[in-house]
């Protein structure tokens, strides 16, 4: 089977993240009897750690992998969705499954799919988790891709779970309280085993520490095993010639270690996501002598996340103005997004920003307003992208001055106009705009 062939066996299944309509029943029948087909290759993976929350559990992925890889050890990353290639969500050691071997897990699955129907997402799970178990993985990290309960990649045996802060998303499946999504997203806690608890609302950790009594699981909570102070913004390039010193800086107290930690990534929200990280390898490093405060932190100082308040130099986008992408889809993204304009832009942006349908848009978008001169309102690639004239009128009622365009590409060339090559250009919005914008500029 090529590479070419087995994309097309996967994009024939369906494919809920890229649905009509969003999926309103989950049920682990189909990709659990997939998974005995293939002889449950997920039970000799060596350890798991399993991660869900609504905000920030992309990031706490990648910073554990980045960390645990600083140690010495090797590391099997599943992660969703994808940005610009389904490979991205499959990786060993920081790199993405190569396509021959995508190929080859597809032909060994192709057979067990026609006899156990399954849906996309359930089949890259059973591929991560066969994959990470032949190439015997020390740590797994796999982040869920919805909710927690009722989620494929809940099917693993998680040495640790991990469960980010916790908002509104995906309210029509997991529900319209923060007390009935964090009851969703407890479902990976498992009987004896921690269970990490980022910074949360009051109402969702009442509820996250009610299941964890009723499961069993011990509970870690982030702000009680961690401490940080002495926070200091990096500033962005200020020329085209200038070495890229960006990002945050602060020292801290955590499970593992104390000391100054660097980070190349934009946002004070990434030191919530740090915190809960070095937690997570502290209450790891109990029993695994190989985990190391320094070499973690030398291994997150070279950390860069794709969609996540990237920022392109000026030599690379071709654009004479500032470049963040972001994958802000949900109120707190919002939120954090405002305070890294706020941190790091001293003039308002021209905001190009495309959404999904049944997303909390207005407020994602209220936090940003402040820091936005003009608006261009876009229609990410999906089924389920929000008209650009419903965004507009979303805009209009936040009176950001706005208009459509009809495509990423003209869009850009319109802030292009809009920015004097001044102002920065923010593309926001949906993981299918960051991923187009990512494969536009080639980045």
């Amino acid at each position: 089977m090529t590479y070419s062939q087995a994309i097309d066996f996967l994009n024939s299944l369906i494919n809920y993240e890229r649905a009509a309509r969003p999926r309103n029943q989950f049920k682990l029948d189909n990709i659990r009897r997939l998974l005995q087909l293939a002889g449950n290759p997920q039970e000799s993976i060596k350890k798991v750690i399993l991660i869900a929350g609504t905000k920030g559990k992309g990031s706490v992925a990648y910073m554990l992998d980045a960390g645990l890889r600083g140690c010495g050890l090797k590391t099997g990353l599943f992660v969703s969705p994808h940005l610009v290639s389904v490979r991205e969500r499959i990786q060993t050691n920081g790199e993405w499954v190569k396509k021959a071997d995508f190929a080859r897990l597809m032909q060994r699955f192709q057979p067990l799919v026609r006899k156990q129907p399954v849906s996309y997402f359930e089949l890259l799970t059973a591929m991560a988790f066969d994959f990470f178990a032949r190439h015997q993985v020390d740590y797994a990290i796999i982040e869920v891709g919805m909710g927690g309960r009722l989620d494929a990649t809940n099917l693993s045996d998680p040495a640790v779970s991990v469960i980010t802060r916790i908002g509104y998303d995906h309210i029509k499946v997991l529900g319209r309280t923060l007390t009935r999504i964090a009851r969703e997203k407890a479902g990976i806690m498992r009987p004896g085993k921690p269970v990490i608890i980022g910074p949360q609302p009051a109402e969702p950790e009442k509820e996250l520490l009610t299941q964890a009594a009723k499961v069993g699981a011990e509970p870690f909570l982030v702000e009680q095993h961690s401490r940080v102070w002495d926070i200091e913004i990096l500033p962005l390039p200020g020329s085209r010639n200038q070495e890229p010193r960006t990002g945050i800086a602060f020292s801290c107290f955590t499970e593992l270690g104390a000391g100054r930690v660097r980070l190349n990534l934009l946002g004070q929200h990434q030191i919530e996501n740090c915190r809960t990280a070095l937690t997570v390898l502290g209450i790891l490093a109990r029993q695994d002598p190989q985990l190391n405060f320094a070499r973690a932190l030398q291994g997150l100082k070279e950390l860069s996340i794709p969609g996540r308040c990237q920022f392109l130099m000026f030599p690379r986008t071709g654009i004479a103005s500032p470049l963040l992408i972001d994958s802000c889809h949900n109120p707190d993204s919002g939120l954090a997004l405002a305070r890294v304009l706020k941190d790091y832009f001293r003039d308002k942006v021209v905001l190009i920003y495309g959404s999904l349908r049944n997303k909390l848009v207005q407020k994602t978008l209220d936090p940003i307003v402040p820091y936005v001169d003009f608006a261009l309102a876009v229609a990410p690639d999906s089924p389920r992208a929000l008209p650009p004239s419903v965004l507009k009128g979303i805009f209009t009622r936040l009176r950001v001055p706005s208009e459509t365009a009809p495509g990423l590409k003209p869009a850009l060339n319109r802030a292009r106009a809009l920015s004097f090559g001044k102002m920065p250009i923010v593309i926001a919005g949906s993981f299918y705009l960051a991923g187009e914008a990512l494969t536009l500029l080639n980045q």
